[in-house]
């Protein structure tokens, strides 16, 4: 099982003075983040379009800040994608300095925290469409499937979402050009795996509580969580179509 990335989104009622607050804090974030590019955004620009986005030291991940969501991406190599601890090592650790940013102007009050990471189940080297057809849908009836999509949605611990997107994954040679005839057929193709989206949020609670809100330590129990799921529950689930 390969973890190709992970992204942290985390959503605020919107904030006014950013880049000020940005300028005269940024030793916060410089044990792990390079200096900003502090864009030229008016103030009165969509408040989804980040002013402020930093890479991390090593370029393995990008910090983007708006006005009403900060977005943490990063993308693993050298023995991370192996193994979710140190992932989870590596995003505790940075974004413990971006909470103690983002606490100075929200009070570490926030509408709800996300967490999506992207999985190759490469255990499975082909025929994955029909891998997952045949432990999901457990029908006789369906068959010659060349692509399949399932999407769970479980809700756990009272406000959080848990939804799992199962796919079949085509890997095809490097040097393949989609755009020329020809390029995506099977002599081009060296596995067709199975592709899983995580995404673990408590936009839940934020959904069905009036008064919800949401802080930084939400961010750990999505971790916890996502780690139940990668280490545990998602074999069983395409394995077995149990969860």
């Amino acid at each position: 099982m390969l973890i190709q990335g992970t992204s942290i989104t985390v959503n605020y009622k919107k904030i006014e003075g950013i880049k000020k607050v940005y300028y005269n804090n940024e030793d916060i974030l410089k044990d792990f983040f390079n200096e900003a590019a502090v864009l030229p955004v008016p103030d009165d620009a969509p408040a989804e379009i980040p002013r402020i986005i930093i890479k991390t030291l090593n370029e393995h991940a990008q910090l983007n800040i708006s006005p009403i969501a900060t977005t943490f991406e990063v993308h693993y190599d050298a023995g991370f994608e192996k193994e979710w601890d140190a992932c989870a090592k590596y995003l505790v650790e940075r974004m413990s300095k971006v909470f103690e940013f983002l606490n100075l102007l929200t009070e570490n009050t926030y509408e709800y925290v996300g967490l999506v990471s992207t999985i190759l189940y490469d255990e499975v080297k082909e025929k994955g469409a029909e891998r997952l057809s045949r432990n999901l849908l457990n029908s006789q009836k369906i068959g010659n499937i060349y692509d399949i999509n399932i999407k769970y949605t479980f809700v756990e611990n009272e406000n959080v979402f848990v939804n799992i997107m199962l796919q079949n994954a085509r890997l095809f040679k490097p040097e393949a050009d989609g755009n020329k005839a020809g390029a995506l057929g099977i002599n081009e193709q060296i596995a067709e795996s199975i592709g899983a989206i995580v995404d673990i949020n408590d936009r839940y609670g934020f959904n069905t509580n009036v008064d919800y809100k949401s802080n930084s330590s939400m961010l750990n129990n999505l971790i916890e969580s996502m780690g139940n799921v990668i280490n545990n529950k998602l074999t069983t689930l395409i394995e077995k179509g149990e969860y």
